[in-house]
C-alpha cells in the first residue's frame, strides 16, 4: 500500500475486521476529516474577515484624515470626523460579531474519535 501523504498514515487492516466494519471506520474518519476542515475553513473566512475590517478602517481612517487637513473650515472638518466616527463604531460591532462567531466555532464540539 502506498503511503498516504495527505492525511493521517493509513491503518493496515487487522485480520479480524469485516469489509463492513472497515468501511464503517473508513467512512467515520473521513467524516472526521470533512469535519476538521470545514472547521478551518470557518476560522479562516472569519480571520480573513477580521482583517479585513480592520484595513478598511485604517484605510477610511487615514482618507478622512487627509480630507479633513483640506477642509474649507472647521466645521466641515468637524462633520467629516463624526462621520467617521460613526463608520469606526460600525467596524467595530462588525468585529465583535465576527468575533462571536470564532468563539461559537470554536465552542462547538469535535466529533467523538472511534
Amino acid at each position: 500500500m502506498a503511503p498516504n501523504r495527505y492525511g493521517t498514515p493509513a491503518v493496515p487492516p487487522v485480520a479480524n475486521d469485516s469489509a463492513l466494519e472497515r468501511q464503517q471506520k473508513a467512512a467515520a474518519e473521513a467524516q472526521r476529516n470533512q469535519d476538521a476542515a470545514s472547521r478551518r475553513a470557518e476560522q479562516d473566512r472569519i480571520g480573513m474577515a477580521v482583517d479585513a475590517n480592520r484595513q478598511r478602517l485604517e484605510a477610511d481612517r487615514a482618507r478622512t484624515e487627509r480630507q479633513r487637513a483640506a477642509a474649507a473650515n472647521p466645521a466641515e472638518s468637524e462633520r467629516m470626523r463624526q462621520e467617521f466616527e460613526q463608520r469606526r463604531q460600525a467596524a467595530e460591532r462588525e468585529r465583535e460579531e465576527l468575533e462571536r462567531q470564532r468563539a461559537a466555532s470554536e465552542a462547538r464540539p469535535a466529533p467523538p474519535e472511534p
